[in-house]
């Protein structure tokens, strides 16, 4: 799948926000588009609020000014509000505004954007409701979601996971739980998606200079969903299937030594791997905005917005990550002789962490 849940938040909801043939003897319509990724452990929870525009001229330039794709402060409210399992609303705010944050470059209005924000505590036995109200004409546009709650990353205990030397050593299960009794189904995750990424360091042999660097990659081809006990499990990785993306990962250097980095400053612990958690919502999002197969391709537009006329669009959704560091050592196998030794990485240059400028020991 194209579209990959650890880049959720720069997500680009190009809906009826401009028009390349405009009717320009239609009637305008006030359109509203608006987005939000909300994270139970963000400090603050941000919102994206576009209005839609009709132009005769080029759209992509008339969508690089602000004041054609922004409301005005004053012309609305926006709010946020949550609701207990019951439909009982427990809070309502009416959101500030900043123009700190800047936008990366595109089509639209930047690096200056206009954002909503909230400083909430989320419930995960909540639903929560962003309401846009207009003050002129008095008319309301509204999404819900719930919020995916934190889960707990686990694998059975494997020796020597991630070598490939060695005929008898596997790759460890990864199993995303819910926790507290709790399932990932019951923390309202729908799907993940796992990843994996290598922490090494590069020395300059001629200067000594210290690089740490990352490969990173993701592991499954389809998103994962809970199964029928309600958890995510994902045991489809392989030892050589870790080698050998290394091994597309860089190229031979004879002025560089590598090494294994630390994660976290725990050595060895040099490998990373996060699930990406997502709600019903943003599965439902993909699923309809993504072509499937159809030999025109055409995309239906998402929305889990409600207005009356039916004129808003955009996503309210929730995402979380669980992350678990993996060790890669000598100590239960040889999985560092793997690395500096192996068909797949023996040309790269890799020596002992040992003898690496960066390693130490840990007083326990």
């Amino acid at each position: 799948m194209g579209r990959i849940l650890a880049a959720l938040m720069p997500l680009a909801l190009f809906f009826s926000a401009c028009n390349d043939t405009p009717d320009l003897t239609a009637d305008y319509k006030d359109i509203s588009i608006a987005y939000g990724i909300l994270n139970i452990n963000d400090p603050i929870h941000y919102f994206k609020v576009y209005k839609g525009f009709l132009t005769d001229e080029n759209t992509l330039v008339q969508a690089s000014q602000w004041e054609n794709i922004y409301y005005p402060i004053d012309s609305i409210e926006v709010r946020l509000e949550e609701y207990n399992d019951h439909g009982i609303r427990q809070r309502s705010a009416v959101l500030d505004t900043t123009t700190a944050i800047n936008k990366e470059s595109g089509y639209f209005a930047n690096p200056r954007q206009l954002l909503y924000y909230s400083d909430w505590t989320l419930n995960p036995d909540c639903r929560y409701r962003l309401v846009i109200k207009h003050k002129n004409s008095g008319k309301e546009v509204y999404a819900e979601t719930n919020v995916v709650d934190n889960c707990k990353f686990t694998r059975p205990l494997s020796q020597n996971p991630f070598s490939s030397d060695s005929p008898t050593d596997v790759a460890p299960t990864f199993l995303v739980e819910g926790g507290g009794g709790l399932s990932t189904r019951d923390r309202n995750v729908a799907i993940s998606d796992f990843y994996i990424t290598f922490h090494y360091i590069e020395v300059d042999n001629n200067t000594q200079q210290v690089a740490h660097k990352t490969i990173k990659k993701k592991m499954n081809s389809g998103f994962m969903m809970p199964q029928s006990n309600g958890n995510i499990t994902f045991d489809k990785f392989k030892p050589s299937d870790l080698l050998s993306m290394i091994a597309q990962g860089m190229s031979p250097n004879n002025n560089l030594t590598r090494y294994v980095d630390t994660v976290d400053g725990r050595p060895y612990f040099c490998l990373e791997v996060e699930a990406w958690l997502a709600n019903t919502e943003f599965y439902n999002y993909y699923n309809i905005s993504n072509p499937h197969g159809d030999i025109v391709q055409q995309r239906m537009e998402y929305t889990n917005f409600v207005s009356d006329d039916g004129d808003a669009y955009g996503l309210i959704a929730s995402r979380n990550r669980s992350r678990i560091i993996l060790k890669f050592d000598n100590t239960t196998g040889h999985n560092e002789d793997s690395l500096v030794n192996g068909h797949f990485t023996k040309n790269l240059n890799f020596d002992y962490y040992r003898n690496s400028p960066e390693f130490f020991e840990v007083t326990r």
